[in-house]
């Protein structure tokens, strides 16, 4: 039977003010932010989020959902693509400014341990908490992870995160050609199951994306973790709005089911 175990962290949740200490800027749409002033007994594990309002009046009313890249002494670093007027706002944020956070949210992928050997499949913005997973692997672990970009320039701000650290090995695609391979990050991912056998699998991405890393491990009937990127509205599980089609004919709910689920319940065939 496959191991459906990962672990949930939703109880903590609370709101508070957190501070920007820096917003970095990588690309014209990709940026790094920095928030301090957490709570002293603030916990982050791979694959939480926070649930940013992005401005103290009404406009945008909803809070914006961000996976957390990593967690220390006290600040978190964000990675976040600007793709609409609340990430367009985060954007240019000035150090000092007040963010109402709502957090830590979420379920987090399983601890990597030392007899793990993991492949690790992500793109874009969805690269953030398989970085966390990274920092939190067990030194006696094996990671392969293929990360998939559209060219160079978006690595450069990225890989300085992850590097090739003690047991995680990097394998990099991109859409253009100007670094890695070029094309996908699960073409990688397939020639890597060929070569190699592994305790668990992690996604986070495009859904194209995960839906193919999917078809890889329930063809090697491999333990399948996905974080499921998804717009959210109360980010408690209320409103219904981030939905997916789970195999037994219900529905995970992003926000507090996930976003870290056991890929192997979830419908990843759309028509």
């Amino acid at each position: 039977m496959i191991s459906t175990e990962h672990r949930h962290c939703q109880k903590n949740a609370r709101v508070f003010k957190t501070r920007v200490e820096s917003v970095n800027t990588l690309t014209d749409d990709l940026f790094i932010l920095y928030l301090s002033g957490f709570p002293k007994d603030f916990a982050s594990e791979p694959g939480m989020f926070l649930h940013l309002k992005v401005a103290p009046d009404e406009h945008p009313l909803l809070r914006r959902p961000f996976s957390i890249q990593s967690y220390n002494e006290g600040t978190a670093a964000i990675l976040i693509r600007e793709v609409g007027a609340g990430s367009r706002i985060l954007h240019h944020l000035q150090p000092g400014d007040e963010v109402d956070t709502l957090g830590p949210l979420g379920t987090t992928f399983p601890k990597i341990g030392k007899d793990d050997s993991v492949l690790m499949v992500g793109g874009g913005v969805g690269v953030a908490p398989l970085i966390a997973c990274c920092h939190d692997a067990d030194p006696g672990s094996h990671v392969d992870f293929c990360y998939g970009v559209r060219s160079e320039n978006e690595v450069q701000g990225v890989e300085p995160f992850i590097g090739d650290r003690g047991p995680v090995h990097i394998h990099l695609s991109s859409d253009d050609g100007s670094v890695g391979y070029q094309g996908f990050c699960t073409d990688i991912a397939s020639n890597l199951l060929e070569e190699r056998s592994y305790t668990k699998i992690f996604t986070c991405g495009p859904w194209i994306m995960m839906a193919k890393t999917a078809r890889l491990a329930i063809q090697k009937e491999i333990p399948f973790f996905a974080s499921l990127e998804v717009q959210m509205g109360c980010g408690l599980g209320a409103c219904l709005a981030c939905v997916y089609e789970s195999t037994d004919g219900d529905f995970i709910r992003s926000c507090i089911d996930g976003p870290v689920v056991n890929g192997h319940d979830v419908v990843w065939e759309r028509e």
